[in-house]
């Protein structure tokens, strides 16, 4: 799934669109291609004009989403964003450092972790009190990638989105991303003095949907000074049930007994899609988020 339909992990999850990217890879996310090319030999030079104009015009990125977008390429960094406007608010807290990944994204009543050391993953919560461990895999920095995938696919700058109270304080660059069912337009504002991201809005239009707007406000984009990471994989393993070793069977009563505990009932799991029988099989990912989802519109 495109990271420009949903970009939080966990965050915008709630809503059941997102599953964060992983690769090998410690810099920014595989992308897919932006437009199939066309090309075709002829004599008639008429007909290769014609191509030419069928072909989708592509922009060159504005200078300053690209250097927001190089951020993302150093070996050290620590990036810390306040997410508003879809599913749980949140601060999401990414530090990288050579070799090692962490990202905490604190909803207030509880935080969601993803860490990586490039050998081994670890995604846990403290609202399910359950984990994940992975072997190989290093997942990517949905931020960043939302920022850099913007660059790479050099997508069209428009100006249908841009919010005007924002444009007098800031610098903005807005791009399009056109899918078959959905379109996403990214606005990113600039500090007009120092030329750093300050925050970016992406809406999302859902075909026979309301549009949804998410707002990031950036508060820390340094690769200097960056937050020491504590983690301690005994200790997740003593207090975190491993989801993945649960049996059906336990999975099962795992999953009724924390929705008995934050008081979601058969007709919210279904709401979601979700029925009571696919408990025994569900993933941690799909749990989690509706955990933190059905929390998160509770305390609204």
């Amino acid at each position: 799934m495109s990271f420009f339909r949903r970009t939080a992990i966990l965050l915008a999850a709630f809503v059941f669109t997102f599953a964060a990217g992983c690769s090998k890879n410690n810099s920014s996310s595989q992308t897919e291609d932006s437009s199939a090319s066309e090309s075709s030999v002829t004599e008639d030079s008429s007909a290769q004009d014609e191509s030419s104009e069928r072909e989708p015009v592509q922009t060159e990125p504005g200078e300053k989403l690209k250097a927001a977008a190089k951020f993302f390429e150093n070996d050290k960094y620590e990036f810390v964003c306040k997410v508003s406007g879809i599913g749980a608010d949140a601060v999401l807290s990414i530090v990288k450092t050579p070799g090692m990944y962490s990202q905490i994204t604190d909803y207030g009543f509880g935080k969601a972790y993803v860490y990586c050391n490039g050998a081994e993953t670890y995604r846990y919560d403290d609202i399910t009190k359950s984990y994940v461990y992975e072997i190989g895999k290093i997942t990517t920095d949905p931020n960043g990638n939302t920022i850099s995938e913007t660059v790479n696919k050099k997508l069209p700058q428009t100006k249908t989105h841009i919010n005007s109270d924002y444009a007098e304080k800031y610098d903005v660059e807005e791009y399009t991303y056109t899918a078959s069912s959905y379109i996403t337009v990214l606005d990113f504002y600039f500090d007009k003095q120092k030329g750093t991201l300050s925050k970016y809005t992406v809406n999302y239009s859902v075909e026979g949907k309301d549009d949804e707007t998410e707002v990031r406000d950036v508060t820390k984009m340094e690769t200097s000074n960056v937050s020491k990471v504590e983690f301690n994989s005994y200790k997740i393993k003593a207090d975190y049930t491993d989801f993945k070793a649960l049996t059906e069977t336990k999975r099962d009563e795992f999953c009724r007994a924390t929705l008995e505990k934050v008081g979601a009932k058969e007709e919210d799991l279904l709401e979601a899609g979700i029925t009571m029988f696919d408990l025994k099989k569900i993933s941690y990912d799909d749990f989690s988020a509706f955990i933190i989802g059905f929390t998160a519109k509770k305390k609204q």
